[in-house]
C-alpha cells in the first residue's frame, strides 16, 4: 500500500501535504505543515491546553485568535475537522491515518448548533477561564 500522507488545510489559509508516520496526532500534522511552509510570517498558529479531559487546541492561527473576551456573541473559535467531520478530541489526542485531511475552520459559536461538541466544549472552559 502507498503512502499518500496527510493533508492540513487552514479555510482561506494554507493547504500543505506533509508525510504520515505510524501513531501521528494532529498536532504533529500542523508542526509538520509549519515546518513544511518554513515561513513564520506566512504560517503562524497557537496552542492551548485545555485540560486532560480536552488536551491542546489551536486557539490562534496566522494572528487571527479565538474571540472569546467579550461579553457579547458572536464568538468566534478555531475548529479542527478530520476528513470533514468535527473532531472530538483535542489535536494531541487526534490520532490520524495515512491520507487524512485535516482542516482547521474559524467559525461562529451557535450553542444550539454546537451542542455537545468539542466547540462547545472549547466555549465552556474559556467562559470559566474569564469568570475566574
Amino acid at each position: 500500500m502507498r503512502e499518500t500522507g496527510v493533508t492540513v488545510e487552514v479555510v482561506g489559509g494554507p493547504c500543505i501535504a506533509v508525510p504520515w508516520t505510524e501513531g501521528m496526532n494532529a498536532q504533529t500534522a500542523i508542526e509538520r505543515a509549519w515546518g513544511v511552509i518554513h515561513e513564520t510570517g506566512t504560517f503562524t498558529f497557537g496552542l492551548q491546553y485545555y485540560g486532560p479531559d480536552l488536551g491542546y487546541m489551536v486557539f490562534m492561527i496566522n494572528e487571527t485568535y479565538d474571540s472569546f473576551l467579550s461579553t457579547a456573541d458572536p464568538y468566534f473559535y478555531w475548529q479542527f475537522f478530520v476528513n470533514g467531520i468535527p473532531a472530538t478530541k483535542g489535536i494531541d489526542a487526534t490520532t490520524l491515518a495515512d491520507g487524512d485531511h485535516v482542516t482547521f475552520s474559524f467559525d461562529r459559536y451557535v450553542p444550539n448548533d454546537h451542542a455537545g461538541t468539542l466547540l462547545h466544549a472549547k466555549h465552556r472552559f474559556q467562559q470559566a477561564q474569564l469568570r475566574k
